[in-house]
């Protein structure tokens, strides 16, 4: 073991577990001890071999120092591993641990984690036509699909959690190569995939093609023209992803599929290309004219109220410019988003400067003045 003979822990259970802690997070044997020496921690051990309702005990270090807790992290920020029991039922001290409890690694990426896990691991094993000997066909066929029904929907919320839109593939996506060779027979199969694909993408698309900038103020909310830069920052960089993957030569290859086949997917598909690219050319314009107006919004901030009257002309003059020179920005349903936002951020400046609860306390002749100065 490593190094586990050494702590004199008492319980081989506890040597088990402190064994595989030890191993996986790569700490030091004493690290275990130190924790494993609080009483609270101790009691925490023994209540979950011993209390059947206690069936899982994750160990993790989440600010260097080991933790263990009956609970599973929301967002854990480092690497942890759990011990969770196969039965609800105690576990005595000359049991076989190795069957009475399943323990692994919890990545802090748990979307990475679970994305791998169904990749490499789930669907091809479900996936493999040996494995379903004894099944009926539409038992296997249904496994099938389910399971690359999920490999598809991991994919999507991974991209989501990292602010991209990911574009699944039909099953039989490698197929496309061979197909593109034969002239007389189609895998009708997958051109239905491709087909029902198509739709989905569409779907997607849709989605973050008709996400408006004004929605935060449609809302109700009191957003400043940041929102309105990452906004557009954001969106050129999504569709920059989205339009990559509609270029990618299998996808290129699939739409030539549709279209050999006189497919009535194929306009759809062709629709939200082109869709894409004026919407991409639109976001990369908007976002290359507003990068500049940043540090003027930046100055403004970071400058006392009082003094930041000067800061105004040069501001307001690059949004001139930006309504000048903008092929996109140039209409005021978008030049007056940007203008509510920044009056947004005047009166955030205001009110850190002046008080509302405070304002008018004084005498009514100091008030106007202090007003005064300010304005």
């Amino acid at each position: 073991m490593s190094g586990v003979e050494e702590l004199e822990l008492n319980d081989s259970r506890v040597d088990f577990m402190a064994d595989y802690v030890i191993k996986t997070l790569k700490i030091k044997p004493d690290k275990f001890q130190k924790m494993y020496g609080v009483e609270d921690t101790r009691q925490m051990y023994m209540d979950f071999f011993e209390k059947p309702e206690c069936m899982s005990l994750v160990v993790g270090q989440p600010a260097g120092t080991l933790v263990t807790s009956f609970t599973w992290p929301n967002k854990p920020k480092a690497k942890a591993c759990y011990f969770v029991k196969t039965a609800r039922e105690a576990i005595s001290k000359d049991a076989n641990l190795r069957t009475a409890l399943i323990y692994g690694d919890l990545s802090y990426a748990p979307l990475d984690q679970l994305s791998a896990f169904v990749d490499e691991v789930l669907v091809p094993l479900l996936s493999n036509d040996r494995n379903h000997d004894h099944w009926p066909q539409v038992v296997s066929a249904d496994v099938t699909t389910h399971s690359h029904r999920l490999k598809s929907d991991v994919y999507v919320v991974s991209g989501q959690a990292k602010g991209k839109t990911l574009l699944p593939l039909p099953v039989g996506a490698d197929k496309v190569d061979a197909e593109d060779d034969k002239t007389d027979t189609m895998d009708r199969q997958l051109i239905h995939a491709i087909e029902s694909v198509v739709i989905e993408w569409t779907h997607q698309i849709r989605d973050v093609l008709k996400k408006d900038s004004a929605q935060p103020l449609l809302e109700g909310l009191n957003p400043t023209p940041f929102v309105e830069i990452e906004f557009w920052k954001n969106k050129s960089t999504n569709l920059e992803c989205i339009y990559e993957q509609l270029r990618d030569p299998k996808v290129r290859k699939m739409a030539e599929l549709l279209e050999r086949t006189q497919s009535s997917y194929f306009p759809v598909f062709k629709d939200i290309f082109r869709d894409v690219v004026a919407a991409l050319e639109e976001a990369q314009d908007i976002n290359m004219y507003l990068r500049p107006a940043r540090h003027h919004f930046e100055d403004y901030e970071q400058s006392e109220f009082d003094e930041s009257g000067p800061l105004m002309a040069p501001m307001m003059h690059t949004i001139a410019l930006i309504w000048v020179h903008s092929q996109y920005y140039n209409t005021p349903a978008r030049i007056i988003v940007l203008l509510q936002e920044m009056c947004n951020m005047i009166i955030n400046h205001a009110r850190s400067f002046l008080d509302p609860t405070e304002l008018f306390k004084g005498e009514l002749e100091e008030t106007i003045e202090k007003v005064r100065k300010v304005c």
